[in-house]
């Protein structure tokens, strides 16, 4: 695992939330995940790609309610739709904007394809943004051209606003995510994994990328961690893990697909306690898994089809049950966990 010096207790900057726009070989999105107090699950995302000849947009939402409904949307548009605030902090595409107040350390977030599917919320941050200790990690320090990531979380939020699916209202008021993610040449890594749980008060979020071996990388294998108790951000942790376990070939997308996994967050509190926190998972409720390609534009599309293996995406919503142990005290969380993997190339299970 990479080690890395210790992430700092201040909020990051705003500045550090503004869209770069990097012109190539590039993704950026602005991603909200909700889990809604009714017990759903709703996703919300504006990426831009500048992973082929002229920039992109792909707008992406998606529903999932207790009930069993499934609603997504995706639209792919022009890169000149793209349109960011003078500031950088805000965007508008077309028929959705994202307007960042800084007054209140919030988003507003609108989607509008009536009538198949409209969302219309806020997301305030409990206690500001965070990165794990550097604004952008690089694959390789001496050559930049390999790639890397840059990530900025607001780990818990309060979340009001509904859903309009196929017609129907659906309240959305709940907790919430926020992640501003940039990759550079994200065809470098191979596997992602995403874990965001969340109660009403508490927060759990880690944020891996495994890379492919051969390819003299400084690193195997980043894991950031993001602990909130009680709506504060406790620590931030680079000693983390998530495994992947009881794997099993699906014919979807050719990758070998757990049907359970394990957590570990460890590190230093910002009050100096040492933390660690542990989770199990037995993953039986899928509730989605997407073949990327086939919702890509066609330029985009190729370019990967050229450059790496088919990429996949699975997700799965389910109850958790988090062990903490933060220096003397011993505690447990209870909520629910949105866990999800994308694949991009094979990578062994250890």
């Amino acid at each position: 695992m990479m080690s890395a010096a210790p992430a700092t207790a201040a909020n990051i900057p705003v500045e550090n939330l503004k869209w770069v726009l990097d012109p190539s070989s590039a993704t950026e999105a602005n991603t909200f995940y909700v889990h809604t107090d009714a017990g759903a699950m709703l996703l919300v995302q504006i990426a831009y790609s500048t992973m082929s000849w002229s920039p992109s947009v792909q707008v992406s939402a998606a529903f999932h309610s207790p009930d069993g409904l499934k609603k997504r949307h995706t639209a792919s548009l022009s890169g000149s739709s793209h349109t960011p605030s003078a500031d950088g902090l805000s965007v508008t595409c077309e028929n959705m904007s994202i307007k960042f107040d800084a007054a209140k350390n919030s988003y507003k977030v609108v989607l509008s394809a009536a009538p198949s599917f409209v969302a219309d919320f806020e997301f305030v941050a409990d206690d500001g943004f965070y990165h794990g200790g550097e604004h952008q990690v690089p694959f390789k320090k001496d050559d930049p051209s390999v790639g890397y990531v840059s990530a900025q979380f607001s780990p818990k939020g309060r979340v009001t606003g509904h859903v309009i699916a196929d017609g129907k209202l659906h309240d959305v008021n709940g907790s919430g995510l926020f992640v501003k993610a940039l990759q550079k040449v994200p065809q470098s890594v191979g596997r992602w994994s995403f874990i965001d749980f969340q109660n009403d008060k508490d927060a759990l979020l880690m944020y891996q990328y495994e890379l492919p071996e051969g390819y003299d990388y400084d690193f195997p294998l980043r894991s950031e961690g993001y602990v909130v108790l009680n709506h504060k951000t406790v620590a931030v942790t680079l000693d983390n893990r998530t495994r992947l376990l009881k794997t099993a070939y699906d014919s979807f997308s050719g990758y070998e697909i757990p049907s359970a996994a394990e957590y570990t967050w460890s590190g230093t509190a910002f009050d100096g306690r040492p933390l660690k926190v542990e989770m199990s998972l037995q993953l039986t409720h899928m509730i989605d898994k997407i073949d990327l390609l086939g919702e890509l534009p066609w330029m985009v599309r190729k370019f990967i089809q050229t450059c790496i293996t088919a990429p996949f995406v699975y997700q799965w919503f389910e109850d958790a049950t988090a062990e903490v142990t933060l220096g003397e005290e011993k505690f447990t969380l209870k909520g629910k966990v949105f866990h999800e993997n994308a694949f991009l190339a094979e990578i062994p299970n250890n």
